[in-house]
């Protein structure tokens, strides 16, 4: 029997990944609140001692306003390390983390795996050091460990200050929408696409970094476009290309997705956003 504990259950990803772990034969162990106490070391080594899972997949982190600087990303790195700890000491075979493209050293050029990290913000800081970590351990202990890395997100009940919300609520109520920045590209997927990559990757024999991205690009402004398309509302976009410092592009490679892994895509971005709407 494969036992899956899942975190963050209740997050834009994690929600979705209930569904496809179900699918693949998992069954589901769900940490939260509740249950374990994700801060409190004690909490986990006895969670985990208690349902002694096979594989162990872990969304849970904070991404509130304010997040990339937050001293809770600390929290969160510590609290990683003994859910990797304790997973291993009670036998556990496999687990998969989540990752960032925050990690990489942007260039133009897709993203691979084996690309130079420069994590800036406290937030990548502590997600690449728990990968480290996470290596780490899972040689001393004996399990397998993969870390996936998301690239730019996007589905239904996220946060009304994200960009997908932004757009829909403010031209349903026909208020114009200014995007700043049209010209530039980023690698959006949509969460029930990255919850199952998720999924097929702890299913699969690989380890190691995984890019969970689409390998396309998508500018701001076309995104925008294609929502207001859907809605009928196109007169009320304003799209700009004010300059800025961010990276033109920021895309991620994912032929070990595709071909290592063997997953493919299910939704094109027309689908995703008209199921969002």
């Amino acid at each position: 029997m494969k036992k899956v504990v899942l975190t963050g259950a209740s997050g834009l990803i994690g929600q979705q990944a209930i569904y496809p772990l179900k699918e693949s034969g998992f069954e589901i162990i769900y940490l939260n609140r509740d249950n374990c106490d994700l801060f409190s070391e004690n909490s986990i080594k006895d969670f985990l001692k208690l349902h002694k899972p096979t594989h162990l997949l872990h969304f849970a982190w904070d991404t509130k306003k304010g997040y990339l600087e937050s001293e809770i990303n600390n929290k969160y790195l510590i609290a990683g390390i003994n859910l990797l700890k304790y997973f291993g000491e009670n036998g556990g075979k496999k687990a998969v983390f989540a990752g960032t493209c925050f990690e990489y050293k942007f260039k133009d050029e897709p993203l691979k795996e084996t690309d130079e990290l420069n994590p800036v913000t406290l937030y990548a800081k502590s997600k690449v050091k728990l990968m480290e970590k996470g290596f780490e351990l899972s040689e001393k202990l004996g399990f397998d460990f993969g870390w996936g890395r998301i690239f730019y997100v996007f589905g239904s009940n996220e946060h009304p200050n994200r960009l997908t919300p932004y757009i829909i609520n403010n031209l349903k109520n026909n208020i114009p929408v200014e995007i700043k920045c049209s010209q530039l590209i980023k690698d959006y997927m949509y969460t029930k696409d990255i919850a199952a990559a998720f999924v097929s990757f702890l299913d699969s024999n690989i380890t190691g970094i995984v890019n969970i991205s689409t390998a396309k690009g998508i500018s701001l402004g076309d995104f925008a476009y294609e929502i207001a398309k859907q809605m009928n509302k196109e007169n009320l976009l304003i799209l700009k290309k004010e300059k800025t410092i961010e990276p033109l592009k920021i895309i991620g490679d994912n032929k070990k997705l595709k071909y290592d892994i063997n997953f493919t895509l299910k939704y094109n971005f027309q689908k995703a956003i008209n199921e969002i709407i």
